[in-house]
């Protein structure tokens, strides 16, 4: 009798240490860890922890906190990083993903606005703790083709421009939903190009006779600069680790002085949706 209960007590001794162990669950499948996780100590990049080898020994080891998805507590309890401010916190049951984080974020998107199209391409830094401000710039290229036409006006042109200039943008994550939620603004300047119809010599001669030709070729130019300004309310859906699908509405101002005989409100106030591409290496917190 006294040799089972002796038993039962080594038995019960030998699994209590293994009771005691943490499992460490590492990203895109590693094999978990197991061992005594010191929280006081890994308040850094590193998540340290200690383990038994087969000698008996007890070492220290340590791994960097962007490889561990979560850590499974002794008691059941699943903690997860939430940032350099609160570190390690209990997981409160909304989700297992923690928010993506891209230090340098690329994009690219063509957009049907009225009367023609537009693509461009941008590039953001993501400057505050929680990614949620990003500062950059970006490129834009648009084309559009008014169709109206009458006996004393020309308004009937090719139009092309490229905008470019600085870039703001705010966004918010949806962690149900695993979308990013956003608004951005940019402001800069805008090359316009004009083709004006076939018949625009003979139509700027026959004007001439009211109008000097002078006048008539600086209020129907072939060039122009511009002041312009763009927005946009979207959203990016993530398709995989660092790229995301985008989606949104789009609008185009430009702050040009407006003549009623050639600029027309589908170039100077152009606005539609636009669909994209975002991207780039991807962090998480």
């Amino acid at each position: 009798m006294k040799r089972i209960l002796l038993l039962c007590i080594f038995g019960m001794a030998a699994a209590l240490p293994c009771r005691s162990q943490d499992v460490i669950l590492l990203r895109e499948g590693g094999e978990p860890l197991t061992g005594r996780v010191l929280w006081d100590e890994s308040r850094g990049d590193s998540l340290f922890y200690r383990r038994a080898n087969g000698a008996g020994d007890t070492l220290l080891l340590f791994i960097p906190r962007r490889r561990v998805e979560y850590v499974l507590n002794s008691d059941d309890c699943r903690m997860m990083y939430r940032g350099r401010g609160k570190g390690w916190q209990p997981w409160r049951g909304r989700t297992f993903h923690e928010v993506p984080q891209q230090r340098m974020l690329y994009g690219t998107a063509w957009s049907t606005i009225l009367g023609g199209w537009s693509a461009d391409a941008s590039v953001l830094r993501m400057m505050n703790r929680n990614h949620r401000v990003g500062v950059g710039a970006s490129v834009r290229y648009l084309s559009t083709r008014p169709s109206r036409d009458d006996r004393y006006r020309i308004v009937t042109y090719d139009h092309r421009a490229v905008a470019f200039g600085p870039q703001v943008e705010i966004r918010g994550y949806s962690r149900r939903l695993r979308t990013f939620f956003y608004v951005d603004v940019e402001i800069g300047g805008c090359y316009h190009r004009f083709e004006w119809a076939g018949d625009y010599d003979a139509k700027l001669d026959w004007l001439g006779t009211y109008v000097k030709r002078e006048e008539l070729e600086r209020q129907y130019p072939s060039s122009r600069w511009a002041y312009q300004f763009n927005y946009r309310f979207g959203a990016y859906v993530r398709l995989t680790r660092g790229l995301y699908a985008d989606v949104a509405f789009t609008g185009i101002g430009h702050i040009i002085t407006r003549i009623p005989q050639k600029y027309v409100s589908s170039d100077q106030f152009p606005f539609g949706f636009s669909a994209g591409l975002r991207f780039g290496r991807e962090g998480r917190r």
